[in-house]
């Protein structure tokens, strides 16, 4: 078990080298609804809440993305029945819970959202090496390879961009539990009867070129097998029997600012050789022709 878990962490750790590395803090809202259809009838309770989150990604070629992302979800609507059944009050905590997130996202090319606009950037590159020089009598041949400098000119895109970025996670809740506890005369049900739900969500990232500045994302959630549940209450000396179904389901938005992990392209120097020949003149002619 040990030596799969060994390579398995070694296979992931390589293609991170290869990936771009990404953090994206997030904050923003979430509205939810918890509908409760009961004996009686049926109650809904809307309500906002304040959502945070980290994400994580590693951005691959062409636009894929594994992330994972750690969020807060809001926490479970409770209704109060009496003893004869009748709902008479619900309520849900402002304290939120933790949300733990797996998916996939793909990154569109890049859209234009306004003219492009580059600037010049120089990137100085040095070259040194010895200087060897090869004379003859009659006539010269001289190779160089001198010091010298050359500015490459890179064009920089500043031009305001947006990639839209659709992706689907399955999200996992782990400290929800439905209960049916005891309140004054009859009984509370806390509404948390899923653990796991799907998050289909879309985001907009703009940028300042290649310059990621903010993601701004959208998303539903909707959970997975709720479960119906049965309050037994005592009325005198009959027992009354509720059954409880309910529905849950949030949508929000969030704002991130992502934070890269990536390295940056080194500029290779290119070694260049000029190699210059003078001709001889007619009296290094007339000299050599003497001297034989």
């Amino acid at each position: 078990m040990k030596p799969t878990l060994l390579t398995a962490f070694g296979l992931l750790a390589a293609t991170a080298l290869n990936a771009q590395f990404s953090l994206q803090p997030q904050a923003g809202f979430e509205q939810s609804r918890t509908s409760l259809n009961y004996s009686n009838g049926l109650s809904a309770l809307n309500n906002a809440n304040v959502k945070a989150g980290l994400k994580m990604d590693y951005r691959l070629k062409g636009g894929h993305s594994p992330f994972i992302n750690l969020t807060t979800t809001p926490s479970p609507a409770s209704f109060v029945f009496d003893n004869s059944g009748t709902l008479i009050n619900r309520v849900q905590s402002s304290v939120p819970k933790l949300m733990l997130q797996a998916g996939y996202q793909y990154s569109s090319k890049a859209i234009q959202l306004g003219k492009k606009s580059s600037s010049v950037k120089n990137v100085p590159t040095t070259l040194q090496e010895n200087t060897a020089t090869q004379q003859h009598r009659c006539g010269m041949y001289r190779s160089r390879c001198a010091e010298r400098r050359a500015n490459k000119m890179n064009a920089v895109n500043n031009a305001l961009n947006m990639r839209l970025q659709p992706s689907l996670a399955l999200a996992y809740v782990p400290s929800a539990t439905a209960r049916l506890m005891p309140k004054g005369d009859g009984q509370e049900y806390e509404a948390a009867n899923w653990k796991t739900a799907i998050v289909p969500s879309m985001g907009f990232e703009f940028a300042k070129g290649k310059q990621r500045l903010f993601t701004l994302n959208v998303f539903y959630t909707k959970p997975l097998s709720q479960s119906e549940q049965t309050a037994t209450l005592a009325s005198g000396v009959k027992a009354v029997s509720v059954p409880l179904q309910a529905k849950t389901s949030s949508w929000g938005i969030t704002l991130g600012i992502p934070f890269s992990f990536a390295k940056t392209p080194q500029l290779k120097a290119v070694q260049t050789k000029t190699f210059e020949r003078k001709e001889c003149h007619r009296n290094h002619y007339r000299r050599c022709m003497r001297v034989q």
